[in-house]
C-alpha cells in the first residue's frame, strides 16, 4: 500500500486532489486550471485511477460523446500509522475489511449494494444512494449502541481488575 504514498508524493497529483475535492472535472478543465498539458494530466489521472484514488463517471452532453469527470473516490481510507517501532500504510475499502463484513453479515450486503448502485447510470445511481443511505443510517444506530456496552463493559474490566489487583496484590 506504500504505493498510494508514491503516487501522493506528487505535487501535480495533490493539486489535481485539491481540485477534485471541491468538484468533479475533466481533463481539460483541470489542464487549463493548473496550467499543464492534458496529456500530462492524463498521465497523473490514471496513475491516481489505478491505485483507487479517482473514480471515472461519464456523464452526457447535449452534442458528441459522453464526457469523462473524474472525482475522488468514495471508497478509499488511508490511514498512515508512524511511531518509534511502526510505519504502516492501510487503505481501507467497504470490501476490504473481511472479517467486519464477515461479523455483521448485512455490511456485505450493503457494500455489495453500494458497488452496484455506484457502478449505475446517474438516475439510478441517486435513487439507490438515497435507499442504501436510510439502511446504513439504521446500521449506525445499532452500532452505537453496541458501541456504548462494549465502551461500558471495558470501563468496567479495568476497574474491577485494577480493584482485583489491589486487593490481592
Amino acid at each position: 500500500m506504500e504505493g498510494i504514498l508514491d503516487v501522493l508524493g506528487n505535487e501535480t497529483r495533490r493539486e489535481i486532489l485539491q481540485l477534485l475535492s471541491v468538484r468533479p472535472c475533466y481533463v481539460s478543465q483541470l489542464a487549463h486550471e493548473l496550467n499543464v498539458g492534458q496529456k500530462a494530466i492524463i498521465e497523473h489521472l490514471q496513475l491516481m485511477h489505478d491505485a483507487g484514488i479517482l473514480e471515472i463517471r461519464l456523464k452526457r452532453v447535449e452534442k458528441g460523446r459522453p464526457r469523462k469527470y473524474y472525482l475522488i473516490s468514495t471508497n478509499l481510507r488511508l490511514n498512515v500509522r508512524i511511531g518509534q517501532d511502526t510505519f504502516q500504510v492501510e487503505t481501507l475499502t467497504p470490501r476490504g475489511d473481511e472479517r467486519a463484513l464477515a461479523a455483521y453479515p448485512g455490511l456485505e450486503r450493503l457494500a455489495e449494494a453500494f458497488e452496484r448502485v455506484m457502478a449505475s447510470d446517474e438516475e439510478k445511481r441517486i435513487e439507490g444512494l438515497e435507499l442504501i443511505l436510510e439502511e446504513l443510517h439504521a446500521e449506525e444506530r445499532k452500532f452505537h449502541g453496541a458501541r456504548r456496552v462494549v465502551e461500558y463493559l471495558v470501563e468496567q474490566a479495568l476497574y474491577e481488575l485494577k480493584r482485583e489487583r489491589e486487593l490481592y496484590p
